[in-house]
């Protein structure tokens, strides 16, 4: 089944659309996640974890954005930022322009943490915005939200271990793209353990501090990704998957009453 619209043609989306299909729009970002991964890991991420859902939920898959809100990371290279209200604009365009060929359920499924409190704004906006003229709904949520219960269950890491390429990401990575990882990259590095661990129960708490560099030695990396290992990140891909189908089905009803 071709879920992916880059590989779709006009007439085919049209068909989608006609279909009541549900459409992914990945989020995600260029930076540092490193020395041992790739750059593109939190857009490869989101596009892979969307395209994996709309398989099983019959949905179709946007192009993702590749750029994101990367500020932490811009004074390493290889990162590229966009300014919160340059990325949120970007976003807004991207869905309005969904909502107006006709697609009545938009998710915004991100895999780049400071994306997230920029795609909830732009799904209000959206709806504040166009809900007169058009009937649809949109959903924003981060792929790992949905079934990070599961996901914290299996993981070999302290809590603040799955930050920002920690255990999570590079087992992901070394689930998927192996090639692009270099765990021998790692030996000698340490990287903090955080606060804001992506799926461990943590106080809710949105906290800034200053930006790091690497003149300061710092890995570009927040957690612990010594941990990580290919077996444990297929077992948690299968995890955010399950979570998000579940979210979806669970949200079907609401559609169904718009209808």
């Amino acid at each position: 089944m071709k879920v992916e619209m880059s590989h779709m043609t006009w007439d085919e989306v049209k068909d989608a659309i006609a279909e009541e299909k549900m459409v992914i729009v990945p989020t995600g970002a260029t930076e540092a996640h490193g020395p041992h991964m790739p750059t593109d890991t939190d857009t490869h991420q989101a596009e892979w974890m969307a395209i994996e859902l709309a398989k099983r939920v019959k949905a179709v898959v946007a192009p993702p954005l590749a750029y994101g809100i990367s500020k932490t990371f811009e004074h390493f290279p290889g990162t590229i930022s966009l300014s919160i209200p340059i990325y949120q604009e970007v976003v807004y365009e991207v869905g309005s322009a969904l909502i107006k060929q006709g697609f009545k359920h938009l998710l915004f499924l991100n895999g780049n943490r400071p994306n997230g409190t920029s795609n909830d704004a732009v799904a209000r906006r959206l709806i504040d915005d166009h809900d007169q003229e058009y009937d649809f709904m949109v959903t924003a949520v981060s792929y790992w939200e949905p079934g990070a219960q599961k996901i914290h269950e299996l993981r070999r890491s302290g809590v603040g271990g799955m930050g920002h390429g920690g255990e999570f990401e590079t087992s992901f990575q070394l689930a998927t793209r192996p090639d692009l990882v270099h765990m021998d990259r790692l030996e000698g590095v340490y990287a903090p353990l955080v606060g804001w661990d992506l799926v461990a129960p943590v106080i809710p708490s949105r906290t800034y501090r200053r930006r790091p560099t690497p003149d300061t030695n710092h890995a570009s990396i927040f957690g612990d990704p010594h941990e990580a290992s290919a077996e444990t990140g297929k077992e948690m891909l299968e995890a955010a998957l399950n979570g998000l189908e579940s979210m979806i089905k669970e949200l079907q009803p609401a559609y169904e009453e718009r209808k």
